[in-house]
């Protein structure tokens, strides 16, 4: 961490903490002359930190930016070369040279070989660490009556999911072969002992989670007549925004609430202890208890350890939530808990992806990160990207062009660092 984004961080916990002092002040209704004056001293405070903190965060990203560049500079020469060749390389080519049902050379069959792959190599796909993106602010010129296609920037890569990262899901790229974890599941024993008192030696247990191949597949029809009017530029980012929108939604999805059923993954829902239905509609301190029940000493010491994300109904209740004043249902709190749960613990929030509620009981996942550095959980990705059926739909035209990705099922290594949790909604 830099000065900057030390001074920042230390400038937004002043904040916080003021926040809450002015919070609580407010919250009384007879204050003494002492109360209201820390009260006005808070909120000039409050006041002043404002510049303080766009100052800090503008030296921050300063910093960070410099940081990055400094990264980049550091790339080892074996990195730099793969970049290069990958530059010159293009999706399209890749597919047009399968749509012609030949091999590709140059270029694209050295970066093949150098990826050991028989397809379009994955890394295809990644974004380059070299590149800076420039934002200009310029005088704007009228666009004229007609235009052509504009196709916005291209987004991340296909594997940059939405919530398996900030679950503490592992997705190394692995080689070929079973993908296995060990982790010691019964350790050895240490006690005190009376004097010439022996030590007897004890078994240390291990657990091995084991994970397949499965596979995941995107198959995308062309006409002949298309790729022709499109274009090949268009083609190439119209191609890679296209996979990764429908291949990451699904890989996030399998790696979330995948049921095991059929091809489909065994996800982290499929992998945890159900928990158990609640019997009332949850409040404040129902939202809280459950925060407060997942710290156990081990892998969370604080509220700040623990994060949750929900279901979008479950946070919209908790957003309406506010805290009963000394049992009168009539007075409530100034904050609901989806405010609070953001100042005082690890994460609550909410993704579109999560199980819709059933019998008015929608589930969540309490991920527990006071462990930093320590694998949690995994999910294995073989990075084989394929393409198929050359020749398919020859007579109308039309080529189908099949994207493979083989993922194995969601392995929690370390079952503390997780629980299902389940809140009533009516």
């Amino acid at each position: 961490m830099t000065d900057a984004q030390k001074k920042l961080a230390k400038l937004q916990v002043e904040q916080s903490e003021l926040r809450e002092k002015a919070n609580d002040l407010l919250g009384k209704d007879d204050r003494t002359a002492e109360e209201t004056a820390e009260l006005e001293k808070a909120t000039k405070r409050l006041q002043a930190l404002e510049p303080e903190l766009r100052a800090a965060l503008t030296l921050a990203q300063g910093e960070e930016g410099e940081a990055e560049t400094r990264q980049t500079d550091t790339l080892d020469a074996e990195t730099r070369e793969r970049l290069e060749l990958r530059s010159k390389c293009t999706v399209t080519r890749f597919v047009e040279a399968a749509i012609k049902g030949r091999l590709v050379n140059g270029a694209e069959a050295e970066y093949m070989a150098a990826e050991a792959v028989d397809g379009i190599p994955l890394s295809m796909f990644d974004p380059d660490p070299r590149e800076t993106r420039e934002v200009r602010a310029d005088a704007n010129t009228a666009a004229p009556g007609t235009v052509g296609v504009n196709l916005q920037p291209i987004r991340p890569a296909i594997f940059a999911a939405s919530i398996a990262p900030r679950l503490g899901i592992d997705m190394p790229r692995v080689a070929s072969g079973t993908y296995a974890e060990a982790r010691i599941d019964t350790s050895l024993t240490a006690g005190a002992k009376a004097k010439d008192g022996a030590a007897e030696s004890t078994a240390a247990t291990f657990a091995v989670s084991s994970a397949t191949p499965k596979r995941v597949s995107g198959r995308l029809g062309i006409r002949i007549e298309d790729i022709a009017g499109v274009g090949a530029s268009n083609f190439e980012a119209a191609l890679r925004a296209n996979l990764q929108l429908v291949m990451s939604d699904e890989l996030d999805k399998q790696a979330i609430t995948g049921d095991a059923s059929g091809a489909n993954l065994s996800g982290l829902f499929k992998a945890l202890t159900d928990a158990t239905d609640p019997n009332t509609v949850a409040k404040f301190d129902d939202f809280l208890g459950t925060f407060a029940g997942g710290v156990d000493g081990l892998w969370a010491s604080t509220l700040k350890d623990v994060a949750i994300v929900c279901g979008p109904a479950t946070y919209q209740l908790s957003a309406k939530a506010f805290r009963d004043v000394g049992g009168n249902t009539g007075h409530r709190g100034d904050i609901s808990f989806a405010d609070y749960a953001m100042q005082h613990t690890g994460g609550w929030w909410t993704n579109k992806r999560m199980p819709a509620a059933a019998s008015n009981i929608q589930k969540g996942i309490l991920h527990r990160k006071g462990r930093m550095g320590i694998r949690t959980a995994v999910c294995p990705h073989w990075g084989a990207l394929s393409i198929d059926d050359v020749y398919s739909g020859s007579a109308s035209g039309t080529r189908y062009v099949t994207f493979h990705v083989l993922l194995g099922d969601v392995l929690v290594i370390q079952p503390g660092g997780y629980a299902e949790v389940a809140f009533k909604l009516a």
